[in-house]
């Protein structure tokens, strides 16, 4: 009870030192009842009147594993700073697939890339044209594309990316200071 009561009073906290203004919070669908309880708390107090808490619902990315990411478990998260041979490796073992359990199962089925961790990668923003992403997209769901094939797909994407975001990282970090001082 006291961690949902310290998030709503996280919420409304902007409204004591601002003023009376509006508050926009975005949050994932389970930390609704925490929403819901800081919009309860903002009717009751008598002594200042808030604003009605306003928010923003998001879909998050899953986790490598298929359920939620998590800090204390680094195989279920790709970090910006990893290796990408080491990433390739941990999609490759840990990305979770909506695929069949065996190839002729597959082929002829098709898989779920509604759940498919490499497919959802693919979808928030690796694969950039929607034409190309809907043509993965159906030839997964028809078996046409093999789970080890859509990894390999977001293997590529992703190593070209993190070198892209390594690099720059670098050039940045020369930049820090001036931005410090």
């Amino acid at each position: 009870m006291s961690a949902s009561l310290l998030q709503a009073a996280g919420m409304l906290h902007p409204q004591l030192i601002e003023g009376k203004i509006p508050v926009v919070i975005p949050v994932g669908a389970d930390q609704d009842p925490h929403l819901r309880l800081g919009r309860d708390a903002c009717k009751r107090f008598k002594e200042f009147k808030f604003n009605q808490l306003s928010s923003t619902y998001h879909k998050f990315l899953p986790g490598l594993k298929g359920g939620k990411m998590s800090s204390s478990d680094p195989l279920s998260y790709i970090a910006l700073t990893e290796d990408p041979k080491e990433v390739a490796k941990k999609i490759k073992k840990y990305a979770f697939s909506g695929g069949q359990a065996t190839l002729e199962e597959h082929r002829k089925k098709g898989g779920n890339p509604d759940i498919d961790v490499a497919f959802q990668m693919l979808k928030y923003g690796l694969e950039e044209d929607d034409v190309k992403l809907e043509e993965i997209y159906n030839n997964y769901k028809s078996g046409k594309l093999l789970s080890g094939e859509l990894k390999n797909i977001l293997i590529e994407k992703i190593t070209k990316f993190l070198e892209e975001h390594q690099k720059k990282r670098v050039k940045a970090k020369k930049l820090v200071d001036k931005f410090l001082n």
